[in-house]
């Protein structure tokens, strides 16, 4: 068991002062979103995006707080690092493995804190971050802004097929997609057909499409996960350049 440094009361007020960041989207108006965007509803689709924000604070907490760090203790009861990646890491049941995924893993622990969970449940995210991604990334990734509904018909799934020879870097951002069962499905493409639109090419730096959580460690052990249910540690390529950032929490714009 770890030997409780800091307080959990001390590390929650540190935890609120991180919750700022720098990164504010410019005047963002309705023509950036869907007509019913929701952060909430997109952090709840996309759970890799959150465990970024919570890596990125603890980063910054371990750094100001000077305590000694103690990754053995924090991994020695697996049980309960399972529990809290599957709730605040993005990882599933499946997902979780430390001999594979320690350094992802460890980089949720808060040096001389015992128990991570309860900080992480009093996290208030960064809308503004947030909103960037989708403006940024997200759209072009055709990322899930929220969970499919009952009421939504005529759902399409996202394709993996490309056109790379037509209108670059417009990706997927011509449709709107929602989270269904872990898999993503467009909700305003022709029913007839699970095509591409013909003008998508493939993003060269997507956040969540591509990487396995071996080939993100591998680069440098600085990635994340979960489009509908993919890696946590697949998506720091492009999240990164909007979340990362946070780290240096010197503004604000926080929100939950």
């Amino acid at each position: 068991m770890k030997n409780v440094k800091i307080s959990l009361l001390a590390a929650g007020a540190l935890m609120a002062i991180v919750a700022c960041s720098s990164l504010e989207v410019d005047n963002p108006t309705s023509e950036n979103f869907p007509k019913d965007w929701s952060a909430a509803e997109f952090i709840k689709a996309n759970p890799d995006l959150r465990a970024l924000q919570i890596r990125d604070k603890v980063t910054y907490m371990n750094t100001l707080s000077g305590a000694e760090k103690d990754d053995d203790a924090f991994i020695a009861n697996e049980e309960v690092v399972k529990a809290l990646m599957i709730k605040h890491g993005g990882m599933t049941e499946a997902d979780f493995d430390i001999s594979v995924h320690g350094a992802y893993i460890k980089k949720f622990n808060i040096y001389g804190v015992e128990n991570e969970s309860a900080i992480f449940d009093t996290l208030t995210l960064d809308t503004a971050t947030i909103e960037r991604q989708y403006i940024v990334y997200g759209a072009i990734e055709g990322r899930p802004y929220r969970f499919c509904k009952d009421t939504d018909v005529n759902l399409v799934p996202k394709c993996e097929t490309t056109q790379a020879d037509e209108s670059p870097n417009v990706g997927f951002a011509e449709h709107i997609y929602c989270a269904k069962d872990a898999a993503v499905y467009c909700l305003d493409c022709e029913p007839e057909t699970s095509e591409c639109p013909d003008n998508f090419v493939a993003p060269e730096e997507s956040s969540s499409s591509a990487a396995a959580p071996e080939s993100s460690e591998a680069a440098g052990e600085e990635s994340s996960s979960s489009e509908g249910g993919e890696n946590p540690e697949s998506s720091d390529a492009s999240a990164d350049s909007s979340s990362s950032e946070e780290a240096t929490a010197e503004s604000s714009s926080s929100a939950e």
